[in-house]
Formats: structure tokens, C-alpha cells, sequence
């Protein structure tokens, strides 16, 4: 995998210094702002204790949305990119290394990393303007969490990125079908949100068990070991389908 990884490192660390606004610095700004959209208001109309319990849902959430787009735009992207402007061919003389999963374990990589560096750069600009107490968080429990849904938002922008057809429509998934998810996390789902209300239906959804897993870690300092195991068979499952089932032509 190693020449692989390093032509798509190279050719993603060029693109990352060339495109810095839209693939580096809008995803942290978008996390940033979407908080402060709720911050704001809900500091003016609730009380400090109420407010307390309020900031860490909408911490989380930011946290989430950084690093859902940054997964989305570096690997859907990508991907499509790939498939409809014949690079395949260019990257894998990069690499030397004609295999599918090597290639899909080496932007897998690429992508968390970017992910989650944006996502330590929101939580610790958040942290200090919100001073925001960290001692109820279960660290190791929200890490294997934040993992699993990454990639499984690693699997699905692949399948997404190779499935559509204009490029168009990749933004118009992220805010149509993929930020929703966003609004069954943190806050919302917390404070009573609808599918709160359905859970026997909720259960399926692979975003519910993994989102309510992070939300128990993350709020309340637990570990529910039955939303762990879900979402880990769940991420398998994602990205067996993923690597299996799409691939890019040229893989053979």
C-alpha cells in the first residue's frame, strides 16, 4: 500500500494547499458558524445552568458537522473526480499498486486524517470560548464512536462519489441527505427529537446507534456496549459494501 498511499498523499497534499478555502478552511468555518447560529440565541433566552446543559450537545454537533463534510467533500469528491475524468489511470502509475483495497484503505486514511485534524481545531476553539467542562466525557468510549461513523460516512461518499453523475449533485446530497443527520445528534436528540419517539424504528438506522452511542459518551460519560457492537457490525457491513460492491473503472 505504500506507493499507493504516497501518490495519493502527494496528489491530495497539493490539492489541500491549492484549494485551502474550500477543502480546508470552509468545513471548520461551517462548524463554527452552525454553532454559534444556536449559541447565540440560546445564551440570550436561557439561564447559566440551563445554558450548561445546553453547550455540549452543541459542541458535539459542530464537532460532527466538521468532520462529516470534511469525510464527504475529500472522499466523494474524490472519487467521482476519479471516475469522470479518466485520473485512474495517472494514480495508479503513481502508485505501482493496481488493487482496490489498498487504494480504498489509502484514501480511507487520508480522509480521517484531514477529518479529525479539522475537527481538534474546532473542539479547541470551542473549548476556550466556551469553557466547557471535560470531565464528563467518556474520551476512550467517544473515540471508538467518532471512528465507526467516520467511516461509515468514509464507505457511503464512496459509493455516493462513484454512483453520481454530476458533480452538482454531491453538494446537494451533503445538505439534503446527509446534514439531516446532523439534527438526530447532540441537542436534538437529546432534548426529545422525533426519532427519540420512534425508536423501534430508529434502531435500523445506522446513523441512530452510532450518533446515540457518542451522544451517551460524549454527554453523559457512559458507554452503552449495545450501540458499540450495532454500529461496529453496521461500519463492517458499510464498508464491506463499499469495497466490494463500487468500484472504479480500471480496477481490474
Amino acid at each position: 500500500m505504500n506507493n499507493i498511499f504516497a501518490a495519493l498523499w502527494h496528489r491530495e497534499s497539493i490539492i489541500y494547499r491549492r484549494q485551502f478555502f474550500t477543502v480546508g478552511l470552509m468545513p471548520i468555518l461551517t462548524g463554527l458558524i452552525f454553532f454559534f447560529m444556536f449559541f447565540l440565541p440560546y445564551k440570550s433566552l436561557l439561564n447559566p445552568v440551563e445554558m450548561s446543559k445546553i453547550t455540549p450537545a452543541l459542541v458535539l454537533d459542530s464537532l460532527l458537522l466538521t468532520l462529516l463534510i470534511t469525510l464527504y467533500e475529500s472522499t466523494a469528491r474524490f472519487y467521482w473526480e476519479a471516475k469522470n475524468h479518466n485520473r485512474m489511470a495517472s494514480i495508479y502509475e503513481m502508485g505501482r499498486f493496481h488493487r482496490q483495497p489498498s487504494f480504498f484503505i489509502a484514501q480511507a486514511i487520508i480522509s480521517l486524517g484531514k477529518g479529525f485534524i479539522h475537527l481538534l481545531v474546532v473542539w479547541a476553539i470551542l473549548i476556550f470560548l466556551t469553557e466547557m467542562s471535560l470531565s464528563q466525557i467518556n474520551y476512550q468510549a467517544s473515540i471508538l464512536f467518532l471512528l465507526l461513523g467516520a467511516f461509515q460516512i468514509v464507505a457511503l461518499s464512496k459509493i455516493i462519489g462513484l454512483f453520481v453523475k454530476h458533480v452538482e449533485s454531491l453538494s446537494k446530497l451533503l445538505y439534503i441527505g446527509f446534514l439531516p443527520i446532523m439534527m438526530i445528534s447532540g441537542m436534538f436528540l437529546v432534548r426529545g427529537g422525533p426519532l427519540a419517539k420512534i425508536p423501534n424504528i430508529a434502531f435500523y438506522l445506522s446513523p441512530y446507534n452510532w450518533l446515540t452511542g457518542l451522544d451517551i459518551a460524549f454527554l453523559n460519560g457512559m458507554i452503552d456496549y449495545g450501540f458499540l457492537l450495532i454500529s461496529l457490525i453496521e461500519t463492517v457491513f458499510l464498508i464491506w459494501v463499499s469495497a466490494a460492491f463500487f468500484h472504479l473503472d480500471g480496477d481490474n
